[in-house]
């Protein structure tokens, strides 16, 4: 079985592929709904309010951050702050993911979640661009991420290119931090990629094995639509209450969205 089969079998098992779309959709919904440059918000403002929310979304279905709980069989006190300011209906379609079974695993600080040998880490990019994604203009982290080791099996075998001293200085030490903290850890790390197109309100979001590409090339040994696939409402436990009634959704739908002028995606770590 390849690596891109055992990540979706593990993550999607798990209930972390129908999270990263349920996330996407309300953190994109949130975002475009409040968007308005004429009260001072500039071109970057989609893209870095999107992903803040992506985040804060990801924490609360995965009970982390600052929706985290000391114990699982506590997670149902807290359910009304995990529905606190999310639009009517987007806490029903929620995945249900019993904590502990996604944990906080940032690297470098930047923002990561963790699930048995995979962590998410979360990077935006241009509408229409994922194929290009220039990994070696992005951060030192994902810089990082996209250097790792090529997947097994994979089929398309290129000799590493040497380090550019000049463009990699700020790599040396992420690279020590990572190196020391994944060493005897079966641990890879993988890209949730996200962008929008606010002409016409469409979205992407990929999650894939990110791959440095200098002088160009592909930007991903693979990579999976998680907007092309339905999760149906996966659980791997039950929250013993809740705020109103959570029944079965058909999977992630777009969410309606108020366009306006188009913004460049935000930075991110």
């Amino acid at each position: 079985m390849s690596e891109q089969q055992n990540a979706l079998e593990d993550l999607g098992s798990s209930g972390v592929l129908s999270a990263l779309a349920w996330a996407d959709t309300s953190a994109y919904r949130r975002t475009m709904e409040d968007y308005d440059p004429e009260t001072g918000h500039d071109q970057g403002w989609v893209g870095t309010t999107a992903h803040r929310l992506f985040c804060d979304r990801l924490h609360r279905v995965f009970s982390t951050g600052k929706y985290a709980v000391d114990v699982p069989e506590a997670a149902g006190a807290g359910l009304d702050a995990v529905a606190a300011g999310l639009f009517p209906g987007e806490y029903r379609k929620m995945p249900i993911i019993a904590p502990g079974v996604v944990t906080w695993s940032d690297l470098n600080q930047s923002p990561g979640w963790r699930c048995g040998r995979w962590r998410v880490l979360l990077a935006s990019f241009v509408y229409g661009e994922s194929n290009r994604i220039p990994w070696p203009r992005k951060s030192p982290t994902k810089r990082r991420v996209a250097s790792q080791g090529e997947p097994a099996g994979y089929l398309e075998p290129h000799p590493m290119l040497p380090f550019d001293d000049e463009l990699d200085r700020s790599l040396v030490s992420v690279v020590q931090a990572v190196s020391e903290e994944e060493e005897g850890l079966d641990l890879t790390s993988l890209i949730a990629a996200h962008s929008v197109e606010l002409e016409v309100g469409l979205r992407e979001l990929y999650l894939g094995r990110s791959r440095l590409n200098r002088g160009g090339g592909k930007a991903w040994y693979w990579k999976h639509d998680l907007l092309a696939t339905d999760f149906g409402t996966p659980s791997t436990g039950t929250i013993p209450t809740s705020p109103g009634p959570r029944p079965e959704s058909p999977g992630v739908q777009d969410a309606p969205v108020r366009l306006r002028r188009e913004a460049r995606e935000g930075n991110d770590k």
